[in-house]
């Protein structure tokens, strides 16, 4: 299958924007105004939905229309089942046509017009298969705060087994609305891991470094995030359940840790056994 639109006398590589919601699709119009706005033309947009308590279908219907405006392929995915983060991307990785993924969160929204252009002409010049790049975090208090830290592209190209320790022992800096993938990357390297069920990120990029995937990195924002989903703000039980088995599996196969990040993870299995016990 093609991955490439025509546009005049050029040829551009298509690029998947896909728009996940649960439970909140009323969040949706500025994710929607942005992603319209942009001036990169060769884009399919996929709406999915994981089986809403609240699902419409008929205001997603509308959205979806507003899109097809600007976009030839829009299409709504809605399952019949909740499937959790993991299960769910990797559904839509399988709906997708595009050569590269741009994942999305409803509430979120693009920086400008030109965000999807940028990352596809930067991923076209590059050799990586991963791009990441940065992100504004919007906190319900109106607080705004850029991330990831300034020096994670030094790191990820001077020191990506550094990172890949300090990502196990202290906190991801890869994250899924600002890092982005080829389709080469997951053909190569599988789907997310369906043992976890709501982290994706964490654990893909994780596994990515552990491999010697090399991801590149460019320093531009191109989203506003807002914090209090799954993922972010008050930690989901089942978050913490992903992180665990995720480091006892760390410990199964300690690729490229050190030996302080082995330690780290047998103090944490040791501690959550004690406190089991109890």
């Amino acid at each position: 299958m093609s991955t490439r639109r025509a546009t005049g006398s050029r040829m551009k590589v298509l690029a998947t924007i896909w728009i996940l919601i649960y439970n909140n699709a009323k969040e949706l119009d500025a994710t929607i105004a942005s992603v319209k706005a942009q001036d990169y033309d060769a884009i399919e947009v996929i709406l999915s939905d994981d089986c809403s308590k609240n699902y419409d279908a008929a205001l997603l219907e509308k959205y979806a229309e507003e899109l097809r405006e600007r976009f030839a392929d829009v299409r709504i995915n809605h399952n019949e089942e909740n499937m959790g983060t993991v299960a769910h991307i990797n559904k839509v990785i399988g709906l997708s046509k595009g050569k590269y993924f741009i994942s999305c969160c409803a509430g979120d929204r693009f920086c400008g017009a030109d965000t999807v252009s940028r990352i596809v002409s930067r991923m076209e010049a590059g050799a990586e298969k991963v791009l990441a790049c940065r992100r504004v975090d919007v906190y319900p208090n109106g607080k705004r705060k850029i991330r990831p830290p300034f020096w994670l592209g030094t790191a990820l190209k001077f020191a990506p087994e550094w990172l890949l320790n300090y990502m196990i022992c202290k906190r991801n800096l890869l994250s899924g609305c600002c890092t982005f993938c080829s389709r080469a990357v997951f053909e190569e390297y599988g789907l997310h891991n369906t043992e976890y069920r709501l982290v994706e990120d964490y654990t893909y990029f994780v596994k990515l470094l552990q491999l010697g995937v090399r991801i590149g990195y460019a320093p531009i924002t191109v989203v506003e995030h807002g914090i209090g989903g799954v993922s972010t703000g008050k930690i989901h039980p089942q978050v913490l359940t992903d992180i665990e088995r995720f480091r006892d599996n760390l410990l199964k196969a300690p690729v490229k840790l050190t030996q302080k990040t082995v330690r780290f993870l047998e103090q944490d299995a040791e501690e959550r056994k004690k406190h089991g016990d109890h």
